[in-house]
This record gives C-alpha cells, structure tokens and sequence, in this order.
C-alpha cells in the first residue's frame, strides 16, 4: 500500500490500485490501464500477422522489461516491450504496438533511450493502419 497526502485536506491515506483516479490519464500514468500479461486488440493483429510472416522463427509477448535509468530517488523509468522476435537469420526485434493514443510520444522517448542503450537489439514501433487506408501495420525502427 502506498499513502499519499491529499491536497484538499492534507490528510494522509493509503492509496489503492483505481482509488481516486479522475481520468484515464492518470491510470494511464500509473501503468493502471490494461491487465499485464493479456494482449489487447491491437496487439493481438500483430502477433497473428507475425504468426503468419515466414521470416519469424519465433516470438514471445512480454517477455522481458529494461531498466532505461537507475535514480536514487523515485521510481527507475522502464520499457516493457510487447514482443520480442527473432526472425530466420537471427535478428532480433524489440516491438511495442500502440494505439495512437496519448501515451505514443513517451513510448517513442522510452523506446529512442533504450535502442541507445541495448543495441544489440532492433526497436520497432509498430501502429495499425486505419482501415480506410487498407488496414495492416505500419512499423518504424528506431
């Protein structure tokens, strides 16, 4: 349990998981916005498109989080990448599939600072495409 200090009164109380979020900005901002482990829509097109692409010899959801910074104070900042991949010739991908939704331009900082620090590894943001244009994905490497 954490405790924070309300502003309002300046009272002191445990804060729980949903508790007191006013938007979905804020469970966005505390990581509340989805089930860990389960795939949303968006990301389960990508794993079925990457199921059916040849070139991929294996792939995993969720499978590792990278520490992007080490503070003494606060919380260290993190990437949890959707998926990894390993294509037949045996380079490997970082993916992180969004939605086009608020939280793209931190995921681009988060993805840039970790493609610097792990380069052994390709990032891709990867973004469906509307369907009036078609439909698939559209993937970026960084």
């Amino acid at each position: 349990r954490t405790t924070i200090t309300s502003l309002r009164d300046g009272n002191r109380r445990p804060l729980m998981a949903r508790q007191q979020a006013t938007s979905s900005f804020e469970l966005l901002s505390r990581g509340l916005n989805r089930t860990r482990g389960k795939m949303n829509a968006n990301e389960t097109k990508w794993a079925t498109e990457l199921q059916n692409d040849p070139k991929v010899a294996w792939f995993k959801f969720e499978p590792l989080s990278l520490y992007l910074s080490h503070p003494d104070k606060g919380q260290p900042a993190r990437l949890k990448p959707d998926f990894l991949v390993v294509m037949n010739d045996g380079t490997t991908y970082l993916d992180d599939v969004k939605s086009g939704g608020m939280d793209d331009n931190a995921a681009l900082v988060r993805m840039r600072a970790a493609a610097e620090l792990y380069p052994i590894w390709i990032f891709r943001l990867v973004k469906p495409k509307p369907r009036k244009v078609g439909g698939g994905f559209d993937v970026k490497e960084l």
